[in-house]
């Protein structure tokens, strides 16, 4: 089994249930069984590109998350702050939100 399956699947079983999604809602929606997806999850799986792009569409995240591997605490914190900023539809919030960091990262610099 390649790492890198294990990796995703452990990334796709993360956001699902972070979105309180059940393996068969998701494979529904997908269009997939709820057998396949368990796979997935375990990385016992290769999916496709398409399957990913579903996935993503589904957990409302950017597919290159689901490849993502942190490496420590710091990626970790960095990937949540990631996912926080993805899930705004506006760009104006996300604008403000680079602004306030900026202006508390100087402060930090001071």
């Amino acid at each position: 089994m390649s790492e890198l399956l294990r990796i995703c699947g452990r990334n796709i079983r993360q956001y699902r249930k972070k979105k309180d999604l059940t393996l068969g809602k998701m494979s529904r929606g997908l269009g997939i069984t709820g057998a396949y997806l368990g796979y997935l999850e375990r990385g016992q799986r290769n999916p496709s590109l398409l399957t990913l792009g579903k996935i993503a569409d589904i957990l409302e995240i950017s597919p290159d998350l689901l490849l993502r591997k942190p490496q420590d605490k710091f990626d970790e914190a960095l990937n949540g702050l990631h996912d926080l900023l993805v899930q705004f539809k506006e760009v104006e919030h996300v604008i403000f939100l680079k602004e306030v960091m900026e202006s508390y990262l100087r402060l930090l610099l001071k």
